[in-house]
């Protein structure tokens, strides 16, 4: 039985690598898309379930979001029904591990290794270091739109890098820092640093099975697709946002073609999965963020009746009550705020009886003295304080996504449906 790394390149476009590839860059893609071809995958019709945090629920349960249900990133942890690939591959005696697993809940009794992702609230399982590294991800990651990184998280990632990295791969950090004004550099950093823990930990135990995932890809073709040379569309991003002379997605795509290189050179049979791709957005979308979510609600919002606010992926929160009535009074409230520029909503909710899942949807620019308002009196005149800028949106979920098995030699690019790669994985063990 060979050992299986299941690599996630969360929604990459494979029509703007290969644009890349014709251009003379990418050789490890050029290699494996030549070598063993690639399959597409069809998942859900629904736009909005086009949510990655559903698609790869999919894959690491063999469920479409019909039979697994899970809506929200980070749910996956309420759901202990659901059998995930990692506790039922580890059932069968096998090693498992991973690094950034999306969605995913750490059942694991015995792991090689484990960190989840930033935004799920699971354990990390191994070394005091790794578990140091989750955490440091998770604050760094979440507090992004701060701009706010603590001291204590700069210190487990720098002593992770120099632990975990070659140290002939350590001079490219810090070329990358040298440049770290160029828009995406820390996120290029960081999954450089998650594809070297993995490999790390990798070559330490040797899981029978184990999963990388990498989002920056996917965060860069959201917000920079514009800025990519591979895009030939009409829309472009503002000066101040991301210069014209520069392209974070090739920025990234050349450090995966890395992690690629490095990965075919493990005793392992290499899967590659997108999930879904990316097709360019058609209008200009604004995203933006709670600087500080519970001083907004006690000093802003006035309000006490929650027992705790928990950030996830870029605009969106959580947040947990003591029962169902409490919720559904925050949710009347949250839903009557508007703006009184132009009369639209800014958060959407989604009610969940003692928890409320709230997105700032507001998506047009945000100026100075700003002001949101309720038919009851509530009133913020200016906005703009208790709010951090995300991005521009670039790229929207397109349900085709991608997948690669180096067992596979030459695929010819049919498709296939995506929760078939979890019976792909199942079946090989």
């Amino acid at each position: 039985m060979s050992k299986i790394i299941l690599l996630g390149l969360n929604e990459l476009n494979f029509d703007y690598i290969k644009y890349y590839i014709k251009k003379g860059h990418l050789n490890n893609f050029k290699y494996i898309f030549d070598e063993y071809g690639y399959q597409e995958t069809t998942s859900e019709n629904e736009y909005k379930l086009l949510e990655p945090w559903i698609q790869w629920v999919t894959v690491t349960t063999g469920k479409d979001y019909k039979d697994h249900q899970v809506f929200r990133l980070g749910d996956i942890v309420n759901r202990p029904d659901l059998k995930q690939i990692f506790e039922i591959v580890e059932e069968k005696g096998c090693k498992v591990g991973g690094v950034s697993s999306f969605n995913v809940d750490n059942r694991l009794t015995n792991a090689s290794f484990f960190v989840p992702d930033p935004w799920t609230q699971t354990s990390t399982s191994g070394s005091w270091l790794l578990r140091k590294l989750g955490t440091a991800v998770s604050q760094t990651v979440n507090d992004n739109a701060k701009g706010k990184v603590s001291k204590f998280s700069l210190i487990y990632i720098f002593l992770s890098l120099f632990f975990y990295s070659k140290l002939n791969n350590i001079p490219s950090y810090f070329k990358i820092l040298l440049n770290v004004k160029k828009k995406g550099s820390k996120a290029v950093i960081l999954d450089k640093l998650l594809g070297d823990v993995f490999i790390h930990q990798w070559k330490r135990s040797r899981p029978d099975f184990s999963n990388l995932f990498l989002n920056t890809g996917a965060h860069f073709q959201h917000h920079y697709m514009f800025n990519s040379e591979a895009y030939d569309g009409g829309l472009k991003n503002p000066e101040w946002y991301c210069p014209s002379d520069e392209d974070p997605l090739f920025m990234i795509l050349k450090e995966y073609d890395k992690i690629i290189g490095r990965l075919l050179e493990l005793d392992a049979r290499l899967l590659i999965a997108t999930g879904l791709h990316q097709k360019p957005h058609k209008y200009n979308t604004f995203y933006w963020r709670l600087r500080n979510h519970e001083k907004f609600f006690k000093e802003e919002l006035n309000y006490f009746d929650f027992e705790k606010i928990t950030p996830r992926m870029s605009r969106d929160f959580l947040i947990d009550f003591i029962d169902e009535k409490d919720a559904l009074k925050c949710q009347n409230k949250l839903e009557s705020i508007v703006s009184k520029k132009d009369n639209i909503n800014i958060f959407t909710v989604d009610n969940r009886g003692s928890s409320l899942f709230v997105e700032l949807t507001y998506a047009n620019d945000i100026e100075e003295n700003f002001e949101i308002l309720s038919p009851d009196g509530f009133q913020v005149k200016d906005f703009k304080e208790h709010i951090a800028f995300v991005a521009i949106k670039n790229g929207e979920h397109h349900n085709i996504g991608y997948y690669l098995d180096t067992k596979q030699k030459g695929v010819e690019k049919n498709q296939i449906e995506l929760k078939q790669i979890f019976q792909i994985l199942e079946n090989s063990f």
